[in-house]
């Protein structure tokens, strides 16, 4: 008796995912997935009811010198905040097929084709809209980079308001619509994030659009500085800013964000990344479903060491 199309996705599902996840097909087509796990600011970890972030840095607000030996002190009980808090984001890709499809497809070798073409399919669509959706704003729980490092330098990721805990902002800046200062102001904008030389924390990855990419490409010139050559044979895609890689996805806009993936990352749960569950029947149907689930969250632990940069106005 042949196996039916159900039988064998549950048989190919797993050969299929551990194949896409080899490291040269994991992320293949999508450059900030890719960037993010090669700079380790994707973690995958259990997930609880919210997703608890502790701080890493929040100045006690009642310290102070002393203007002599015998000076009062606050007695302010000590209310640092300890945690940013995160939702969990969800993300389902539906695969559904008729009994038209096992009627179509009888022999075993032609289910097998169907299926794995479903199945990359699904995968490549999961990942596609993590990588759409970290570069948009808020997605039905998700959070994008337009919400995590506003253009304002403000904003509440986490249910930690940046314009009144000013500890919490990052620094913004805005480069030329020609990209004439865009080093400058790369420059200006990772200098404030390191909050000083020989920082440990500070941004290992910068990455926007198309556009921006090309306009600091552009201002290097003869000073380009590649990095990765292992694609070299194929023309560099990745240049560096002081030895961080600067890259670009197609989802990208004409912002250049800069990231710290020590206090920035992409968090998945280990108990659903790209799980597949189980089959219905469709009601009023003669077709099943079955669903490909993660569950992630894009957050941050200390907002101030990122920044963004957006297009200036063009001048005439």
């Amino acid at each position: 008796m042949a196996l039916t199309i159900d039988q064998i996705t549950a048989a190919s599902y797993p050969e299929v995912l551990t194949a896409m996840r080899k490291p040269a097909n994991q992320w293949a087509e999508h450059a900030l997935l890719r960037a993010m796990q090669k700079a380790k600011g994707i973690e995958y970890k259990p997930f609880g009811p919210t997703l608890e972030e502790t701080l890493d840095y929040r100045r006690n607000p009642d310290g102070a010198f002393m203007a002599n030996d015998m000076s009062d002190v606050s007695n302010n009980k000590t209310e640092v905040l300890t945690a940013a808090s995160y939702a969990v984001g969800q993300l389902a890709v539906p695969i559904t097929w008729s009994e038209g499809d096992e009627v179509k497809n009888p022999t075993e070798n032609q289910k097998v084709a169907l299926v794995k073409s479903l199945l990359s399919n699904a995968i490549e669509t999961h990942d596609d809209l993590v990588e759409e959706a970290m570069f948009g704003t808020v997605t039905q729980g998700f959070l994008g980079f337009q919400n995590l490092l506003p253009d304002s330098g403000e904003g509440a990721p986490g249910g930690i308001d940046a314009a009144t805990e000013v500890w919490w902002k990052h620094p913004i800046g805005v480069y030329a619509a020609d990209g004439s200062d865009i080093e400058s102001a790369l420059g200006t904008a990772y200098d404030s994030a390191i909050k000083g030389s020989g920082s440990t924390l500070k941004p290992n990855l910068i990455f926007g659009g198309v556009a921006p990419f090309e306009l600091y490409m552009a201002s290097l010139q003869s000073m380009q500085r590649f990095v990765n050559t292992s694609e070299a044979d194929g023309g560099y895609t990745t240049v560096a800013f002081r030895e961080i890689p600067v890259i670009f996805s197609h989802f990208g806009n004409d912002r250049l964000y800069g990231i710290s993936t020590k206090s920035t990352r992409l968090v998945i749960s280990n108990d659903a990344n790209r799980k597949m569950l189980d089959k219905i029947q469709l009601p009023t149907k003669v077709a099943w479903n079955r669903k490909l689930y993660s569950a992630m969250q894009l957050l941050t632990n200390n907002k101030s060491r990122n920044f963004v940069l957006t297009k200036g106005a063009v001048i005439p």
